[in-house]
């Protein structure tokens, strides 16, 4: 592949070579994933220069790029959220049409929002005709895929808790992974975040190590979850695997990080908001404690975040208004100057 260092030998690698593989992979990869390599290279060649088998670290002298804009993470909306939680628990879709994409009677019907969005994700070309309010007249099959039509409804229904702990609490994907019954209170009402399915089982850093009251919504949910493991434990029988992970397959395997986005997003689908990524359930979080009042000091310390400072930079995005909240209360006590001024 292009700036490939594999074929150099370390003793004569310089550090214009060490630039240039930077410069090609920054052409297509982000500032973090820059760092990352950036960083395994400069702990390699260190280890090499401690053994004496080179005389300097080149990877140190070598400037990083900037790398690609990432992509900006999106926050739901208080009433997205909501729907993504009901059609979790089965009681909602965001999907009540059937419609047929132009005039041929054979054509296929397809599942749509009120707004004309299909559950496919098909952007017709022709008018859509209204056919039914049956979603069971879908004959799209990607259509009956992404809302679950066929069958694997239950499946996706078994994360409902995972999702009101991710959309009311703010927990990363790799901390509900990691999570265990065995730190989970629901007489108590509180949860212990302490693990992650990060390699090792640690929290990403040792003030991510936190424990929350539950809400009441999510003690619900995971009393239900609770039960519904357990028949699911019983039906696997010898072919269990006892991981006592709070959420996983019906076998007890854990989930890998794809396999919940993969699902996190078919519920968005399904809820008829299209495609969202597990992660983005955090910022939603976030979003919605900003806009209802909490304190910034609150909010990081229910994600976890080392410090304010974090949570202020990194996801400013979705706490400007509790940042900008504080103008109207000094407003309030000093008096506004314009007003005083007439």
């Amino acid at each position: 592949m292009p700036g490939s260092l594999g074929a150099r030998k370390l003793k004569e690698l310089n550090a214009t070579e060490v630039e240039r593989f930077l410069n090609d992979l920054g052409k297509v990869l982000g500032k973090r994933s820059l760092l990352m390599i950036h960083s395994t290279l400069r702990r390699s060649t260190r280890r090499a220069q401690t053994h004496d088998l080179i005389g300097r670290n080149v990877a140190v002298l070598a400037d990083l790029p900037e790398g690609q804009p990432r992509r900006p993470s999106r926050a739901m909306t208080q009433q997205q959220a909501a729907t993504v939680l009901a059609t979790a628990s089965s009681t909602a879709t965001g999907h009540t049409l059937v419609v047929r994409i132009g005039r041929h009677a054979q054509a296929a019907t397809h599942a749509a929002t009120e707004m004309g969005e299909l559950a496919c994700g098909t952007k017709p070309r022709r008018q859509a005709t209204q056919v039914s309010t049956d979603l069971a007249d879908t004959t799209c099959r990607s259509c009956r895929a992404h809302l679950s039509l066929d069958g694997d409804g239950p499946d996706l229904a078994r994360l409902e808790a995972l999702l009101v702990l991710s959309l009311t609490l703010g927990m990363r994907p790799g901390e509900l992974r990691g999570l265990r019954w065995d730190h989970v209170d629901l007489d108590r009402a509180v949860i212990h975040v302490w693990r992650s399915a990060r390699r090792g089982g640690d929290v990403k850093t040792p003030k991510s190590r936190r424990s929350l009251i539950l809400p009441k919504r999510a003690i619900a949910a995971l009393s239900t979850h609770r039960k519904r493991q357990a028949a699911e434990r019983l039906t696997a029988g010898d072919g269990w695997h006892d991981n006592n992970l709070a959420f996983c397959h019906p076998d007890g395997r854990p989930y890998t990080r794809d396999d919940l986005n993969r699902r996190f997003a078919k519920m968005t689908r399904r809820a008829g908001l299209g495609h969202w990524h597990a992660h983005e359930a955090r910022h939603t979080a976030m979003s919605i404690m900003s806009k209802n009042g909490v304190p910034i000091q609150d909010i990081s310390d229910t994600m976890g975040h080392k410090s304010t400072h974090v949570t202020e930079t990194v996801y400013r995005h979705v706490i400007v208004p509790a940042i900008r909240g504080a103008a109207t209360v000094m407003d309030d006590v000093f008096g506004d100057s314009t007003t005083d001024a007439g």
